[in-house]
């Protein structure tokens, strides 16, 4: 079914763009053998993400007309990539990313920090949560405010969030996914040296997390909560 609505090639009139594009723009999911969607969406997102820029600012007012009602207090990831308020200037001096990425949703308690911070890593987020972490604990998992309060904070809600959503939309945290820690000692194998040297370089890097953290206003490694 997927490749025979894809094949027809429909588009908006209004918006020219495929089913396709607004599938991806409004989050939906594309099935794993659709290999046309995939790859119209790999060149979307391919190279500085001007291409995708481009369509969202031609497609925003309608997607997020349909979205703000279905899914108060939050946002499509096209708009964390393309129209969430952006880390300031100086964040990441020197690199070409500084003042382009979005800023990160405020990050409340748990174990670790983002990757980025203890190595070299470009940063990267997924609806405002870091893709990459070091030093999750999965009984102290990373713990981030809600989208809503985020939006909140930043005045970004709508006349109709503001009339539908509840203190308790606010108050909600949402853990970071598993999946995203970037160090998977202590290793093992038959070459005794370079599990050796692998070990030493992840202690190494963990040795980096607690001034992370204090970066963070975490001054404790083991606090759970800012002062």
């Amino acid at each position: 079914m997927a490749h025979a609505r894809r094949r027809i090639l429909a588009t908006r009139p209004k918006l020219e763009i495929s089913d396709a594009v607004w599938a991806f723009l409004n989050d939906l999911p594309i099935p794993d053998g659709d290999s046309e969607t995939h790859l119209e969406v790999l060149l979307l997102e391919a190279g500085d993400g001007e291409a995708l820029r481009e369509v969202w600012d031609r497609a925003r007012g309608e997607v997020l007309g349909g979205w703000v009602k279905d899914h108060p207090g939050t946002r499509p990831s096209a708009w964390w990539r393309c129209e969430a308020p952006r880390q300031p200037m100086g964040n990441f001096q020197g690199c070409y990313y500084d003042a382009r990425l979005p800023e990160q949703r405020k990050f409340i308690s748990g174990s670790g920090c983002p990757a980025w911070m203890v190595m070299a890593y470009v940063p990267s987020y997924e609806l405002g949560l870091p893709v990459q972490w070091a030093g999750f604990d999965a009984s102290d998992r990373p713990v981030f405010e809600s989208q809503a309060a985020f939006l909140q904070r930043h005045n970004l809600l709508t006349p109709h969030e503001l009339r539908v959503l509840t203190a308790a939309d606010y108050e909600q945290t949402e853990v970071l996914p598993e999946g995203r820690e970037v160090l998977e000692g202590p290793c093992s194998g038959p070459n005794a040296e370079g599990v050796r040297w692998l070990n030493e370089w992840e202690a190494a890097i963990r040795a980096r997390i607690p001034e992370a953290r204090k970066a963070m206003g975490f001054f404790d490694y083991q606090q759970a909560r800012p002062n």
